[in-house]
């Protein structure tokens, strides 16, 4: 796919495109500067996301995970920068202390898998 048609489709079908495998993960992120890397995180870390001073985003995944629940921290990070970045310089969740912003972006995951047509 084209990275400038990619660009400029509505965020929800990219994502969902993205969930439906119609999409290469990694062509898509770099269109929008995200790096995802899977990597082992150990603990109880299952992902995070960093932003460079160059404003990419670099999304860690706990390659110990199960591809499915690693496909689903993925999608939940991604709200993150999605949603919360491009307001706050920084965010930092730890524990869950941030409850309801950590709730809604496992919704927002839950979201996209029950779609069933994508909105515009």
């Amino acid at each position: 796919m084209d990275l400038n048609k990619l660009k400029s489709l509505p965020r929800y079908q990219v994502l969902r495109a993205l969930l439906d495998g119609n999409i290469d993960l990694t062509e898509a992120m770099r269109a929008f500067n995200i790096h995802n890397h899977e990597e082992p995180l150990g603990g109880d870390v299952a992902a995070f996301v960093y932003r460079s001073r160059k404003d990419h985003f670099h999304v860690f995944v706990n390659s110990a995970l199960s591809p499915d629940t690693r496909k689903e921290v993925f999608f939940h990070e991604l709200y993150h920068i999605i949603e919360e970045m491009p307001q706050a310089g920084y965010v930092i969740g730890l524990n869950r202390v941030r409850y309801r912003v950590e709730r809604n972006a496992d919704l927002f995951f839950e979201e996209l898998s029950s779609l069933q047509t994508i909105p515009n």
